[in-house]
């Protein structure tokens, strides 16, 4: 939800105000309040809760055991009271009946549920929402999926309104990867979509790829077809410009990665790359280090850590498990080359991650092991490091030496120290370069959309 906390953040600076409409935090599985400290004052949340018939009090029993519940505690699903001796009571027949039922429902919820878990706030959201618009004299709306009930919620209140409209996908709906595979739904759902396209004043979405894709599919539905992509917000990153070099670290070239690695997405080309380098004397493994923070080797699999072992690399591969954002974050700014490694799966050139954009903060080079797509041209148009194909060995040894000796190279001229300067005001070019992926930035272009929608001059 960073895009809309954002647009929220900076909307004001641009003639603005903004009024939020969200659900009541009753239950959710992941839950950040402190992302409300970012708004401004003047940023008026209003919220409502979910239906409160039979499905909306079944709801909770329809979370993840480790949902969050206002005033709820955390525990196993479907288990038995504990004893005070902390031997595990067997549960009641009450108690078997109702994790009976939940498991039926869990089976049907996704035939029930549609288009996701957030349609139970529906009814509830259109009241409110037509409140505020004739409470506060609203004058656009914008709605932003996941979850998609959002843009339903927005197309009632466009219907009955007039009002100007702007859906932003932040994800595909019904070409997104993960589907239901439920025939009759897909079609339903498409339908939805494809009604939410018509209505909207302007579909707007986070990459050309999503676009080009939406028009293909829904060309004569949509109106007006916009790019605002995801980004970087600099003041997150403030705290970093003070942070030192880790002294160990002394004459030695850091290859960083944080993230998770799965079998679509994993490092063994590159070991193998970085093994060869160093049999051919090209790389001095006393030079280099490969450390590696977050899920290293999915549970239940060992391949990486495997072939870490088989190329004999422990003495190269730091393994630094999971580290909270901002620890990440700073281990990034440490390092002297940051890692991005793209899934290989068809399509996924489509999708730029996340990480990208806090490369783009930490002002690094970056070695990126990515398919062509959306993430690559980011990376070569503003000359932001070496790409390979993430599944070509030679290319991925040439893109390692590459930047290997580009990291010889300044350390001979005198480090980064000694080139502060001219890096500094390298990455001041760069900063205004890509400041399309800002925050600030792009809540200016999301304005300039809303003044255009409603013939506004702020």
């Amino acid at each position: 939800m960073q895009r809309a906390v954002k647009m929220a953040r900076y909307l004001g600076e641009f003639g603005w105000r903004v009024h939020v409409l969200t659900v009541d935090p009753c239950y959710h599985a992941t839950l950040d309040e402190s992302l409300l400290e970012e708004l401004p004052d003047d940023v008026k949340i209003h919220r409502c809760r979910e239906d409160k018939g039979l499905v909306g009090k079944l709801r909770p029993a329809l979370l993840p055991a480790n949902a969050s519940a206002s005033g709820a505690g955390r525990g196993q699903e479907g288990s038995g009271a504990a004893r005070q001796d902390g031997v595990q009571a067997s549960p009641s027949l009450g108690q078997l009946v109702k994790r009976g039922v939940v498991q039926l429902l869990k089976k049907v919820k996704r035939a029930a549920l549609i288009p996701d878990d957030q349609i139970l706030w529906y009814p509830e959201a259109t009241k409110l929402g037509l409140r505020i618009i004739r409470e506060y004299g609203i004058d656009a709306l914008f709605s932003t999926s996941g979850p998609y009930t959002n843009h339903l919620v927005a197309r009632y209140l466009k219907r009955k309104t007039g009002l100007p409209w702007i859906a932003d996908f932040r994800d595909p709906w019904t070409q997104n990867m993960h589907r239901s595979g439920i025939r009759w739904r897909e079609w339903l759902e498409e339908r939805m979509e494809r009604a939410v396209h018509r209505d909207a004043n302007i579909t707007l979405t986070v990459t050309h790829s999503f676009a080009r894709n939406f028009n293909e599919k829904f060309g004569a539905s949509i109106s007006r077809l916009e790019v605002i992509h995801n980004g970087y917000d600099p003041a997150d990153y403030e705290d970093l410009r003070h942070v030192e070099r880790d002294p160990r670290d002394a004459g030695r070239c850091v290859i960083m990665y944080a993230g998770i690695f799965y079998q679509e997405r994993n490092p063994r080309l590159l070991l193998e790359a970085v093994r060869q380098l160093i049999d051919e004397g090209v790389i001095d493994r006393r030079k280099l280090v490969l450390r590696f923070a977050g899920v290293f080797d999915y549970p239940g699999y060992s391949d990486n850590i495997d072939a870490v072992r088989r190329l004999e690399l422990t003495d190269v591969v730091e393994i630094v498990g999971n580290l909270p954002h901002k620890q990440a974050l700073k281990a990034m700014k440490r390092a002297d080359i940051l890692l991005l490694i793209g899934d290989t799966a068809p399509g996924s050139g489509d999708y730029i991650p996340g990480k990208l954009y806090e490369y783009l903060a930490v002002g690094h080079p970056i070695l990126a092991l990515s398919l062509p797509g959306e993430s690559t041209h980011i990376i070569e148009k503003f000359k932001l490091g070496v790409v390979a194909d993430p599944l070509s060995l030679g290319e991925i040894r040439q893109a390692v030496r590459q930047l290997y000796e580009d990291w010889l190279r300044q350390q001979a001229a005198g480090g980064a120290e000694q080139q502060a300067p001219a890096a500094r005001e390298q990455a001041s070019r760069q900063e205004k370069a890509t400041l399309i992926y800002q925050r600030r930035e792009q809540a200016r272009m999301l304005a300039d959309l809303l003044n255009e929608i409603t013939g506004s001059r702020r």
